[in-house]
């Protein structure tokens, strides 16, 4: 493990140089500099695995060195030195995320094993490092997996492909599918045996396809090759490009391979979240082809079936934004996404009513999750809960789109309602433990309104409303009313003096107490206490 030492002190880098055991704990020190200008170039040139620099140098500090070396090289532990035990920089080694940060004199066997422990978690670091190189093939293979399977968020499908380092642009896709037609046929034995048959075809498609064109070539679980065409032009360009390569593999595989396959091609789509819509279509189309025959294009326009589609496809993830809408009592905002949903499904020419059912049922569900949790907290919402199960039963009797989300828009209103009541119940519970707090503190100087948000709680500011809405009052005209009363009840009960009963209603200064009372009455502390006798 190689060392490089930063000191503008030349005493102690030479002992940091010549009195450390270097070569006896494993490391060989190749070098050392006098500030990080002449650091940066001595590690561009040795690339050490461990950095030691003080923070206070000349030309270019600790810190500025700590950057650069960040930067260009990543991996690098660094420790840092100095004389100097202040918090701040303490702070800002954490940040630079220095390995350590050790107060001179440095101890030798506490500098050794900070180094070494430095060390150990390099080497652990770059052991992950190669485990993860090593097992990107099938990382790669399982997201492609799930890709054509699963329908994944833009964001899942941009974080996974970043991570794999390979681009699924914005652009149109089409799922060209490829399957040996002797794996139809099990008496007959091909010459090259099913996965290097497997083997051979993927490698005529990936070159045909990366030749010439854009795509993602890989072979499935299921036996299958799965190309994932992309480009951009008009749907009749695509759809050409696409019949092109799979025309192509088709008779490179009979003429190259002696034998033949049977290609499935589906719809085109806009984005990388409907490729699994694609793979779906490219299926379908090679399971017709008992019906035309094997060694053939197939696209799954001649199959008559429409382009695939599913309550997740159409939802996508809108139907938990709908039930914190809900949750949250906002009706309109909660239609409006209804809306958006049911224009959807009217656009989609060949969505069956099962499926608009199953949009329902899923919405519904989600409702009756959030319900229970209500219960949970509330028994007398369980009579609202009974009410749920009769909705399934309602859904069968509809036959229409818009008679489904008349009925989901019911749903919708009589959850909103729910939530509302038991908001209701949840403002006028915190309410009256934050007027409890008040009455038992208010004789703490400095009571204030951030302390009793923090009692009950919610914030400074959901709290101040809350007490204007239910008691049509401000937190601090309440507070003082509070006090008031209390403080003219020991005037006029106690033989209290005006400063001693400022201080048991929570003022230290008995000067302002008498501005407030007198503000708040009309008289003086002392007129009071004299008119009452």
């Amino acid at each position: 493990m190689k060392v490089v030492i930063v000191d503008d002190d030349s005493i102690i880098r030479k002992g940091l140089s010549r009195t450390i055991p270097w070569e006896q704990n494993g490391f060989t020190l190749v070098g050392s500099a006098r500030d990080g200008e002449e650091a940066l170039s001595l590690i561009a040139e040795m690339r050490p695995n461990l950095l030691l620099t003080d923070i206070r140098m000349p030309f270019m500090d600790g810190f500025q060195l700590t950057e650069a070396v960040k930067e260009r090289f990543p991996d690098m532990k660094i420790i840092m030195l100095t004389s100097f035990d202040e918090f701040e920089l303490a702070h800002r080694a954490l940040k630079l995320k220095v390995f350590d940060y050790l107060l001179k004199p440095v101890d030798t066997k506490q500098l050794l094993d900070t180094a070494k422990r430095a060390m150990a978690e390099l080497e652990y670091e770059n052991e992950m490092k190669r485990k993860v190189i090593e097992g990107m093939p099938l990382l790669r293979q399982r997201f492609l997996e799930k890709l054509i399977k699963e329908n994944l968020s833009e964001d899942e499908i941009r974080s996974h492909s970043e991570f794999l380092n390979f681009r699924l642009p914005r652009a149109k896709y089409v799922v060209i599918l490829l399957t040996a037609d002797d794996y139809s046929y099990p008496d007959y034995q091909n010459r090259f045996g099913k996965e290097m048959l497997k083997y051979c075809i993927l490698n005529v498609a990936e070159e045909t396809v990366l030749r010439d064109y854009k795509g993602i070539v890989f072979d499935s679980e299921d036996g299958e090759i799965v190309i994932i065409y992309y480009g951009n032009g008009e749907q009749d360009l695509i759809e050409q490009i696409t019949l092109q390569i799979a025309e192509t593999i088709r008779v490179n595989v009979e003429k190259y391979l002696k034998t033949t396959v049977t290609v499935g091609i589906g719809f085109t789509y806009d984005n990388p979240g409907d490729i699994s819509r694609s793979y779906r279509d490219a299926k379908a189309a090679i399971e017709f082809r008992h019906m035309i025959g094997t060694n053939r294009v197939l696209t799954v326009g001649d199959t008559g079936l429409p382009p695939t589609c599913s309550t997740e496809i159409l939802l996508n993830g809108i139907e938990n934004e709908l039930v914190m809408k809900v949750k949250l009592g906002l009706v309109r905002e909660a239609h409006d996404i209804l809306d958006n949903i049911e224009q959807k499904v009217l656009e989609i020419k060949f969505v069956s009513l099962v499926q608009v059912r199953l949009i329902g049922i899923e919405i519904s569900l989600l409702m009756y999750k959030e319900l229970e949790e209500m219960v949970k907290r509330n028994v007398k919402f369980k009579d609202s809960l009974e009410s749920f199960h009769t909705y399934y039963n309602e859904l069968e009797r509809f036959q229409t789109v818009q008679e489904i989300f008349d009925s989901i828009r019911q749903l919708t209103d009589r959850f909103i309602d729910i939530t509302n009541r038991q908001r209701e119940i949840q403002t006028k519970s915190m309410v009256h433990n934050a007027i409890d707090y008040i009455e038992s503190h208010y004789s703490t100087e400095g009571l204030s309104l951030q302390e009793v948000a923090r009692f009950v709680h919610i914030s400074p500011t959901y709290l101040s409303i809350l007490f204007k809405k239910e008691k049509n009052i401000t937190f601090s005209d309440f507070l003082l009313q509070i006090r008031m009363k209390a403080a003219t009840e020991l005037l006029r009960i106690s033989g209290l003096k005006s400063y001693e009963v400022a201080e048991k209603v929570g003022y230290s200064n008995p000067q302002y107490f008498s501005q407030c009372f007198k503000k708040y009455t009309g008289f003086s502390p002392t007129d009071y206490k004299n008119n009452v006798h």
